[in-house]
Order: structure tokens, then sequence, then C-alpha cells
């Protein structure tokens, strides 16, 4: 059975709190009305989360890992002959392991003429925020956030917080690992916040797929380029890849892909 909602006449104050500055209605989104749902249909498409998480689990050994091993493999004798990929084995309980692929790449601490150069970019980031006017507010807020930002992952150079507990091939092994656990939420997460609306199974099941493959293939490419920069750069530039270019990127996208669907015709339209 389908659930209808009935309007029950005109409603004055409903009507003016729609209209427009220049009378126009303007109508509730998509996101906050009430969609017609069939109970069958709504219980069919809430088995999909729980099978594609477990889809990705068990893809994840045959499937996904030889697939970042390929495209880091491609990367590196591309953009660094010199490296190549390892597979860096992350224990699981029960005595079993992932054998993560990683780029072999090394990075040493900030130099003399490194702190030096990093001292000026910051002043510069905060002399232009300081002196730009008002209308560029976001782009003032930006840039001082850009230097907090390195100047919180510079000090753990420091003797405050030295020394830096992290290398590239670790770190690049962490953030996969956390890429997976990303693939592993995603469709549960879908599950609660797309497959109740009244979209078709088949659109529910694309934008899964989409979702899982934007991951899949975005999340060897993001930390390979991540290792090659850090590389060049030092350990210096490691903190703030990860707070500006980490995982909140395969997030944003994620959330570009949720919208892009919830843009997508209902059944009942």
């Amino acid at each position: 059975m389908s659930s209808i909602i009935f309007d029950e006449g005109p409603n004055p104050r409903h009507d003016a709190r729609a209209a427009g500055w220049r009378g126009g209605v303007i109508p509730t989104h998509r996101g906050l009305r009430i969609m017609p749902h069939e109970r069958g249909r709504q219980a069919l498409s809430l088995i999909l989360g729980p099978l594609f998480a477990c889809a990705v689990t068990w893809t994840i050994r045959p499937l996904i890992l030889p697939l970042w091993a390929f495209i880091e493999q491609f990367w590196c004798a591309h953009a660094a002959p010199r490296a190549t990929v390892i597979r860096m084995p992350y224990a699981l309980p029960w005595g079993l392991s992932l054998p993560v692929p990683v780029p072999d790449l090394g990075a040493s601490g900030p130099s003399r003429a490194a702190w030096m150069i990093s001292a000026v970019l910051v002043g510069v980031m905060l002399l232009l925020a300081t002196l730009l006017r008002r209308r560029h507010l976001p782009l003032s807020l930006a840039l001082f956030t850009l230097a907090a930002v390195f100047v919180v992952g510079a000090a753990g150079f420091t003797p405050l917080l030295a020394p830096f507990p992290y290398v590239i091939p670790g770190y690049i092994q962490s953030m996969l690992l956390m890429g997976l656990t990303l693939m592993f939420m995603t469709p549960l997460m879908l599950m609660v916040i797309y497959y109740p609306l009244d979209f078709s199974l088949g659109k529910k099941v694309i934008l899964t797929l989409l979702a899982l493959t934007w991951l899949a293939i975005f999340l060897p490419c993001q930390f390979c380029l991540q290792a090659f920069v850090i590389s060049d750069l030092g350990l210096i530039a490691l903190p703030s890849l990860f707070l500006l270019s980490g995982l909140l990127v395969d997030v944003m996208g994620l959330v570009a892909l949720y919208a892009w669907g919830m843009s997508w015709r209902l059944r009942h339209e």
C-alpha cells in the first residue's frame, strides 16, 4: 500500500511561508517532503546496504588491493621510475593480514632552508589575509586556515612535539586502510539517507556502484600523488596534506554524487 498525503485545503499561513518575495511559490525541497513508498519495495531496498557492504568485504583481497597495486605501479612507472610498490601487511584477527600496496618512497625532515622557506610562505599568507578587503573575506579566511594548518603540522618537527612519528609507507598504508573502511561504510550510509526515498531500485544500485567505483579508483591515485609530493617537499608537507587533502576530499566526492542522485526523477513523478 502507498502512503498518500491529502491536502486539507488552502492554508494562508503556509501559503505566506512558501511565497517568494515576488509572490511566487517556493516548493518544498524534495529532501524535506514525505515521499510515497511501498513497504515491500522499501524493505527490499534496505537489504542493499548490507549486501553491498559484504560485497566490499569479500572483494578486498581478490579485487580491490590488486587494482590499487596496478594503479600505483602505473603512476610510479610514469612519475617516479625509481620507486617500487611494496605490500605492507596489516594484521587482522584470527591470524589474517591484508597486503596493502604502498609506494616505497622516503622523505627527510625539514632542513634549515625548508624552515626558512616555510616561514616566508606563512608570513606572506598572513600578510595577504590581513591586507585583503572585507569583500574578500572568504579568501582571507582560507589563507588564515592554510597558515594555521601548516603551523600546527610543522609543530610536530619542533623539540616540543618531535620526533615526527610517520614515514611515507606507513602513512599511505594507514590512509588506504581508512579508505577501505569508508568503502565499507558507504552502502550503509546510503541505506539510511538514500534508500528509503522513492527512487527506483535500479537508481539506488547505480548510485552505490558509482560511489564505490569513485573510491576504488580515486583513493590509490590520491595517496600515490601525496607520496610523490611528500618525497619531493619533505615530511613537513605530510600534516598539511593529511588535513587538507585526505579523506575529506573523498567524502566531498561522495556528497557530490549523493546530490546528483537526489536530482534524479522519482518513481512517482
